[in-house]
């Protein structure tokens, strides 16, 4: 991403999440600053991608589904931060290849798992697109758990960065699919709990 547009939207989103929302961060010093990851975040709404792009110290390009584009102001807007177009109910052979192509470049992926917005509560049903392509690239995942972007109410929002997961280069079989898919899901669900164990009162 072009620095100066990174230092723009960055600036942007300081004041609109970090002042205006109050975005509580955890696990920032943690990310690594250098090589390719694939970013795996619980989705609660539209307001995630935004929101863990102010949260990480990293720019991220997030796999977004393909009606977003369709609104002009929107579509000129997502695609300036980084975003492209995947179609869901099939495998969208161009997105997966420019995906590839931006771990290639050692630059940062952001996926939902879940594909599509959950109610807050139990996380849904993971699809197999981040385990299969961190499988066939050993690319790291890290997992992250947004909290509170359906309601966007200052001062209860937060994203809590996890620990790296690595990941060894193999055949991406359903078994090791569903085992990254596991571990990636255990992680997040457990950062959830803790943050709400700590806060909830």
């Amino acid at each position: 991403m072009n620095p100066v547009v990174e230092c723009i939207w960055r600036t942007a989103f300081k004041v609109i999440y970090g002042w205006g929302f109050n975005v509580h961060v955890e696990g920032r010093e943690k990310f690594p600053m250098e090589g390719p990851l694939i970013v795996a975040p619980n989705h609660l709404s539209n307001n995630d991608p935004p929101v863990i792009g102010y949260a990480l110290p990293r720019a991220v390009h997030f796999m977004a589904k393909e009606e977003l584009f369709r609104n002009p102001f929107l579509r000129t807007v997502i695609q300036w931060l980084g975003a492209f177009p995947v179609r869901r109910g099939g495998v969208d052979k161009i997105a997966i290849r420019h995906a590839m192509n931006l771990l290639k470049k050692r630059w940062v992926l952001g996926i939902f798992p879940e594909g599509s917005r959950q109610k807050p509560g139990k996380l849904g049903r993971f699809h197999d697109g981040v385990a299969s392509m961190a499988l066939r690239t050993a690319v790291p995942v890290v997992p992250v758990a947004v909290i509170g972007t359906r309601e966007m109410k200052r001062g209860k929002i937060a994203i809590i960065i996890g620990d790296v997961i690595e990941v060894k280069k193999a055949k991406p079989t359903q078994e090791a699919i569903d085992a990254l898919n596991a571990k990636v899901k255990e992680s997040i669900e457990t950062m959830i709990a803790d943050y709400h164990a700590r806060t909830d009162s």
